[in-house]
């Protein structure tokens, strides 16, 4: 066990189990650690920690307690499985450890203002975040697109979140679909067929009821771009 001080912030990394064995002395430890490093937070590190007993819970309940600022990083499935059964995960922060993924060799499918979207697989398309600071953008959008499925819209279905060098990614079950520019640059004579697809497309989403917040409403934002496009189209 090893403590690191960050911003102010004590860092203490666990591993291994902790259990009735060995609970006692793993808070001793991190009592001497907390005591010889005056710190304003605690962060107890768990990614390398493979399971933890009600024993060790408390010990952990006992340092939520102690600490005024104090959260749990790195939680691996199995640890944050055991932290949400007792109610942990409402108590205090816990972040999950993320997925490393590679998009090396990825064909890229699509790019929008805060992501570029991968394709994985036949099954699967990764979609990666510009920013570093994006998990609040990425859960706002999965949650987003869960509700459009349940509503019956067509759409990716998001089923993981993972980590791509510094940055997150949220990844869609997709099956072996293209996008509207992909289609129209490989046979720009169907672009009427295209047109139509999306037409059709626009006109589920708008004629689909929702309560009043469930969604963000886009209309100003689709008239910005119908003002934008005017230019740039015939009159007709």
């Amino acid at each position: 066990m090893n403590g690191i001080m960050e911003n102010d912030t004590l860092k203490i990394d666990l591993s291994g189990h902790i259990d009735s064995g060995n609970a006692p002395a793993v808070e001793a430890e991190i009592t001497a650690l907390r005591e010889a490093q005056p710190h304003s937070g605690l962060i107890l590190d768990l990614k390398e920690l493979t399971y933890i007993s009600s024993a060790g819970l408390r010990v952990v309940l006992r340092l939520r307690k102690l600490e005024q600022a104090f959260r749990l990083i790195n939680v691996s499935a199995e640890v944050y499985e055991i932290l949400d059964m007792t109610g942990f995960t409402e108590m205090m922060p816990v972040e999950k450890a993320y997925r490393v993924f590679s998009i090396e060799g990825c064909e890229v499918i699509g790019r929008g203002a805060n992501g570029t979207v991968y394709r994985i697989d036949q099954d699967t398309v990764v979609k990666v975040y510009h920013s570093a600071d994006c998990l609040p953008d990425v859960q706002r959008e999965r949650e987003l697109a869960r509700k459009a499925f349940v509503l019956g819209i067509p759409t990716a279905i998001p089923y993981d979140v993972v980590r791509v060098g510094e940055r997150y990614g949220s990844v869609f079950e997709l099956l072996n679909s293209r996008s509207f520019s992909k289609l129209i640059a490989a046979d720009p004579l169907e672009m009427d067929i295209y047109v139509d697809l999306y037409v059709d497309l626009m006109k589920k989403m708008h004629s689909t009821r929702v309560k009043p917040g469930d969604m963000p409403d886009m209309k100003a934002v689709a008239l910005d771009w119908v003002t934008f496009l005017r230019d740039y189209l015939p009159d007709d």
